[in-house]
């Protein structure tokens, strides 16, 4: 196991360099080959061919890590030993923070804030439970009228609602076999009493 660890490290040591990990140690390898494909294709010794190297090479962001860095480093003292001032050369874009910042840092004021939580009153622990039953009773209460009094039929108001229905159909019935009387009775037509009692005994 401490075999695999260490061999997990030798890959990422690239060029003096011990990376995090082994995506940033392939781009330091890149920038290595970089460095040695500049070096044989442009062997710049006038300052002049130095300093176009330098400049090229960070406009095009040629360089990722502090392996290709270096490199430039190396290039701008050259050039600052063959007289060009600071004020003359572009400075080395570094494309990391170097700082370590804490999430909290990068938060805005409001939202580093922390209210203060509200410290719940024993007085409210015992009164909700109390409050809570009362709404629930009169929910309850509120369910039974409402289901009382409800025209469709229920368990509670079945009774009643056909009672009434009933009473309703037989009133009805009443007010027709009194149109019926007076009609016959306008008509002329003889009593016919006697044959609705007889069909009601049978």
């Amino acid at each position: 196991m401490a075999t695999d660890d260490k061999s997990k490290g030798d890959n990422l040591i690239v060029g003096g360099y011990e990376f995090m990990t082994e995506i940033d140690a392939q781009k330091g390898a890149m920038d290595q080959n970089k460095i040695k494909l500049l070096n044989t294709r442009a062997k710049a010794t006038k300052p002049q061919d130095i300093k176009a190297v330098y400049e090229k090479a960070i406009e095009n962001k040629i360089f990722k890590t502090p392996i290709g860095w270096g490199y430039l480093m190396d290039l701008r003292i050259k050039l600052l030993a063959n007289g060009y001032s600071e004020e003359d050369l572009i400075p080395i874009p570094l494309g990391v923070s170097v700082t370590r910042h804490s999430a909290i840092e990068n938060l805005s004021v409001r939202q580093r804030i922390k209210p203060a939580k509200q410290k719940s009153s024993p007085e409210f622990k015992r009164i909700f439970p109390i409050v809570l039953s009362i709404v629930m009773t009169i929910l309850v209460i509120v369910m039974f009228l409402i289901t009382a009094f409800s025209e469709s039929d229920n368990i509670i108001n079945y009774r009643r609602n056909i009672t009434n229905r009933y009473a309703s159909w037989e009133q009805d019935l009443t007010d027709r076999e009194k149109k019926v009387r007076e009609a016959e009775k306008r008509l002329g037509i003889e009593d016919t009493s006697s044959y609705y009692e007889d069909t009601e005994s049978n």
